[in-house]
């Protein structure tokens, strides 16, 4: 009888060692395959930028936010700052459906540097010429560059046209810096 007893107990004892070690096994696979995704997905996000337009709507005095990705690999990005690229992307705005460029025709970005936060952006007097003589048209506008640069990042935007400050345009106060612009979206 004891041996019987011995043999169950022993039979009992491995077959307990044999179900915890598989579970264990088990675990380790299930962790291996959850790490794998996470490093692929890393990689991929470093590939890829994604950035944001603020776009007039061609009817309304509204603007919408677009976002787009780019490979970070692309020529548009290559010797540009993100401020470059973003008024670039924003002057060459293909209009389409709903929207329509932001930016007066034949502007051209002179230059732009960022100081501490504020973005300083020297546009050709086309820009100054070519704003609609309504103040709410000429906003959006503004508001359409400001916003795009504050959703990247930056704190505030100042303009310039052919490298002069700008008193006031069309009954707007262009003398200051500008910061993120609300009251130009429609209510959701």
């Amino acid at each position: 009888m004891k041996k019987i007893v011995t043999i169950l107990l022993c039979m009992t004892l491995m077959s307990s060692i044999f179900f915890v070690g598989c579970k264990k096994d088990e675990k380790e696979a299930e962790n291996k395959s959850n790490v794998k995704p996470v490093v692929e997905e890393k990689i991929e996000e470093e590939k890829t930028m994604d950035y944001v337009l603020y776009i007039k709507h061609k009817e309304m005095p509204f603007l919408f936010d677009e976002a787009y990705t780019i490979d970070k690999e692309d020529d548009k990005l290559k010797g540009k700052s993100i401020e470059e690229f973003l008024m670039n992307e924003l002057i060459n705005f293909e209009p389409f459906g709903e929207f329509k460029n932001p930016i007066p025709e034949g502007t051209k970005l002179l230059s732009i540097e960022k100081v501490n936060g504020v973005v300083k952006i020297n546009l050709s007097k086309e820009f100054e010429e070519g704003l609609k003589k309504d103040p709410t048209e000429t906003e959006l506008t503004i508001a359409s560059i400001v916003n795009t640069m504050v959703a990247a990042g930056n704190e505030k935007v100042e303009f310039l046209v052919e490298g002069k400050a700008l008193d006031q345009v069309n009954d707007v106060d262009m003398s200051k810096t500008f910061e993120f612009m609300d009251g130009f979206y429609p209510d959701k």
